[in-house]
């Protein structure tokens, strides 16, 4: 196994947890299009632990339209197996805990939960849900000013990260989590915490 995946023989935690996410939806705008598919993996202490996963569906998203599926690749007979929305965001709770997200436009992805959270009468945890993130698509180009790359895809062929697949939930963030990674190892040491990533994140938008 290479030293920045691992697969967990047992559930414990050894170091900080964080949450790569990633949402497919059908279009552009939380109060009228809808989630398609939820993906997610966790960091812990720098190394993403592809046991501790998270992937669903959404089978009450309506009907797709042709572009969505050539767009996600989702096809009926998984939408048909899938999970409710309900049930796909209280698994999305149940796993993320407390643990601060990591994106890729990460606001795109918790406004979308949080719309959806207080569709379903749940503004408390909507409210939750939009607390400690951290966005990638700002980060990068602070710690990479060389490198010509603004979306997912472009990062991903800049480092040869091992995930092409785009527009399925679970493989971009897994691709955010892997960039995540390079800007880490990038980072000295005292500059690797959530809260310095976070702060790194406000003096970027401040520019």
């Amino acid at each position: 196994m290479l030293p920045f995946l691992r697969r967990r023989a047992s559930p414990e935690v050894s170091g900080p947890r964080w949450i790569a996410l990633d949402l497919e939806t059908t279009g552009l705008e939380p109060k009228s299009d809808r989630i398609v598919e939820i993906g997610g993996v966790a960091i812990i202490d720098g190394v993403i632990d592809l046991a501790d996963s998270l992937h669903r569906v959404i089978a009450d998203s309506g009907r797709l339209t042709a572009e969505n599926r050539v767009l996600h690749g989702i096809s009926a007979a998984e939408q048909y197996d899938g999970s409710t929305l309900s049930e796909g965001l209280d698994a999305l709770i149940a796993w993320r805990q407390s643990a601060p997200l990591v994106g890729f436009h990460t606001r795109f992805d918790v406004t979308f939960i949080a719309a959806a959270l207080g569709r379903l009468g749940s503004k408390d945890a909507a409210q939750a849900f939009e607390r400690d993130f951290i966005d990638l698509a700002v980060i990068a180009p602070a710690v990479f000013p060389d490198i010509p790359a603004r979306s997912l895809k472009d990062w991903s062929r800049a480092f040869g990260l091992p995930v092409r697949k785009q527009h399925r939930a679970t493989a971009d963030a897994l691709a955010t989590a892997h960039l995540l990674q390079r800007i880490l190892a990038r980072l000295p040491a005292e500059e690797r915490s959530f809260a310095a990533l976070q702060a790194l994140e406000r003096r970027r938008r401040w520019l």
